[in-house]
């Protein structure tokens, strides 16, 4: 998506910045601190979502929603500001959302979740890469995890190939045996609705299947060097050398069969 934030406070648009991108990283962003710079970018680029404070030095936010409705009255617009007061003119001008500053993460994802116009994306590119080290990477990008455990928990279920695993199993090969079990089970549901937040960031939540007290993945929704390795699709450069997902010792149970397929 191409958002546009527009703020007289700079400090300010870069919070917001910051929080997109925790909330729904690798958007393009834009940014303003006026009325007048704001509509040179308007004529310019394509907006798909305006957040714009209410108060700023000449025209306000009111009146920049105003002529973005007329260049655009498709352009989602969220109105930012630290008063409430504003809020009916605001909704008058049938914008996606109001925000109060400061603007919290999940205040924001919840405008993002149900705007006015919701902005159709590409789905994501997802890669998986097993030889070597696990590693996820999205469009390109290294994939960034909230705990290093949720990592270990996507990986374990792509060595499952779309099977489904109990919890109890799950946690019996991701956490040291000689832990509390029914401790490892409580963490265990943080991390699976961690890595679920995770992947819903990136817009692919929908890899991760829930079913009763099971979980597998979605093995359609992404390419990974592993299963191109089973399939006789080596890839010339992530081909099998020995080494698979070095990072965790559970998977040197996989290597057998690697080496004798």
């Amino acid at each position: 998506m191409t958002i546009l934030i527009v703020d007289d406070e700079e400090y300010l648009r870069t919070d917001l910045a910051d929080s997109l991108e925790r909330v729904s990283p690798g958007n393009k962003l834009l940014f303003a601190s006026d009325y007048y710079s704001a509509m040179e970018i308007i004529n310019k680029e394509h907006i798909d979502i305006a957040f714009l404070d209410i108060q700023m030095p000449g025209k306000n936010g009111l009146t920049l929603a105003e002529s973005i409705k007329r260049n655009d009255n498709r352009t989602n617009i969220v109105m930012v500001t630290a008063y409430s007061n504003y809020a009916v003119n605001a909704f008058r001008l049938f914008v996606s959302g109001y925000l109060l500053k400061p603007v919290m993460d999940n205040d924001l994802r919840d405008v993002l979740d149900n705007l006015r116009y919701p902005v159709i994306q590409e789905k994501k590119k997802l890669e998986i890469m097993c030889f070597g080290n696990f590693e996820v990477f999205v469009d390109g990008k290294p994939m960034t995890f909230t705990r290093k455990k949720e990592k270990e928990l996507l990986a374990y279920l792509v060595c499952l190939k779309g099977a489904s695993a109990k919890r109890s199993e799950i946690t019996s090969v991701i956490f040291d045996e000689s832990t509390d079990t029914e401790k490892n089970l409580s963490y265990f549901k943080k991390l699976a609705s961690g890595l679920k937040k995770d992947l819903d960031r990136y817009g692919l939540g929908d890899i991760l299947i829930h079913l009763n007290n099971s979980y597998s993945i979605d093995t359609s929704r992404f390419n990974c060097d592993y299963y191109d390795h089973l399939a006789g699709k080596a890839s010339p450069t992530r081909t099998y050398k020995g080494e698979f997902i070095n990072q965790y010792s559970w998977a040197e149970t996989y290597i057998y069969s690697l080496e004798n397929y």
